[in-house]
């Protein structure tokens, strides 16, 4: 098979996966797409109880600068929440808004969609075989 034949293959798995995005985005009302490192991100505070900017530094492993900048921008978006220490009012607690939750879910949504349209078109046999082959293409 020539290298045309699977790009074009693979880009009509990217349009599937993309419509699927699109469907889940139309039905939860939301406008905006986010990075992948975004989705990283907002699950990370999702994850973690008790968020503060350093645990989101050591989290990430990014440096507290960028961390803020990326705190600051979700906050304007609309997606966090900050929420001074009652014991030490110099450090503040970072919690997702409904819309913060929402977008987080949304990543988890467009894959469910995508793999569900992938076992209405294919047999049990072909799905085990296209994730194996798909974890062999990832080195997984």
């Amino acid at each position: 098979m020539d290298n045309d034949r699977i790009r074009q293959s693979f880009n009509k798995l990217l349009r599937l996966y993309f419509e699927s995005c699109q469907e889940v985005y139309e039905e939860l009302g939301l406008e905006k797409k986010l990075s992948s490192r975004q989705f990283y991100y907002l699950n990370l505070i999702h994850d973690n109880q008790d968020m503060t900017v350093s645990k989101f530094a050591l989290l990430s492993e990014l440096k507290k600068p960028t961390v803020t900048e990326i705190v600051n921008r979700f906050e304007q978006a609309g997606m966090i929440i900050k929420r001074h220490c009652k014991s030490d009012k110099r450090k503040y607690f970072i919690e997702l808004t409904d819309h913060g939750r929402l977008l987080a879910k949304s990543n988890e949504l467009e894959s469910r969609r995508v793999t569900e349209k992938i076992n209405a078109k294919l047999s049990t046999d072909e799905v085990h075989t296209l994730t194996s082959l798909l974890d062999q293409i990832t080195g997984e």
